[in-house]
């Protein structure tokens, strides 16, 4: 067990660059203490823990024009714009068969970056604080205005990376001196600002959550802001940061299967190429 927490990034199906690196930490047996997920970092997350090599992918690319996963059929039965249900449901269960016995007795600690919507803040879910695991996953990847909030016991749920996009800090308060952060966009980018016509978006939806509203209409800003302090942190060799090389030009909801499997192997080379330089960081080998 390497003593380090790893962090992803979510980003909807660019998730997939983060499989291919997931992958190729398991097919070198790289084990972390903590992993940290934060929407399809999360579902990434439960892959990875669970020691399914390939599994993110597989399903990705065989169910990504299904409209039972993403689509009309998935909006009608979850009121969002991916099937939970189905890929918890039969997915999981019989098409492409999740290890539930492996996840379930993991030695990994496994946290799920959520976001609370009556508080606009950032809630960090485990097996410690938290009974239904898969239902947080669903909290945590529930993008804003795409799918409905997730309720867990007297709360509601959405997307963590409205408030934490990617939880390095966490990390560093928690004590890990070496943090492995995955990203799924490459160096240069940075988000652009929020429309006139977004923000209305925002308001119409969520005109019961204030607070909520503000974390949305800032998420821009508050990400750009933390780019450059990762890419500080990354000069400093606080952290070790694998990202794409080159744009991402992969959209949240990618139907082409090509573009998804040629990001994937990009994932997996890449992973490859800095395998070195992460040995040494993380002190290990």
């Amino acid at each position: 067990m390497i003593k380090a927490a790893l962090v992803l990034e979510g980003g909807a199906l660019r998730g997939m660059y983060t499989s291919g690196v997931l992958d190729t930490f398991l097919k070198n047996n790289m084990e972390f203490e903590c992993v940290a997920g934060v929407s399809a970092g999360a579902l990434n997350a439960m892959n990875y823990i669970s020691k399914q090599e390939g599994r993110s992918a597989k399903i990705n690319l065989e169910y990504c024009d299904d409209p039972k996963y993403i689509g009309r059929k998935a909006l009608i039965k979850n009121k969002g714009i991916i099937g939970y249900d189905y890929l918890f449901g039969d997915i999981s269960t019989q098409k492409v068969p999740f290890d539930f016995e492996t996840f379930k007795n993991t030695k990994q600690r496994f946290v799920i970056v959520t976001t609370n919507c009556e508080k606009a803040e950032t809630e960090y879910l485990e097996k410690e604080n938290c009974k239904d695991l898969f239902k947080a996953v669903q909290a945590s990847s529930s993008m804003p205005l795409a799918s409905a909030m997730v309720k867990i016991n007297d709360n509601h749920y959405l997307d963590g990376a409205v408030t934490t996009s990617i939880p390095v800090k966490w990390a560093l308060e928690q004590g890990y001196e070496k943090v492995v952060v995955v990203l799924t966009r490459d160096k240069t980018y940075r988000k652009p600002m929020l429309s006139n016509k977004m923000k209305k978006l925002y308001k119409l939806a969520y005109h019961k959550y204030p607070k909520l509203i503000e974390k949305l209409n800032t998420m821009p800003e508050r990400y750009n802001k933390l780019q450059d302090e990762l890419i500080e942190l990354e000069k400093q060799g606080k952290i070790f940061i694998i990202r794409p090389k080159e744009e991402v030009k992969v959209s949240r909801l990618e139907k082409d299967k090509t573009k998804l499997e040629n990001l994937y192997k990009e994932g997996k080379s890449e992973a490859e190429e800095n395998m070195e330089a992460l040995i040494k960081y993380l002190k290990i080998g």
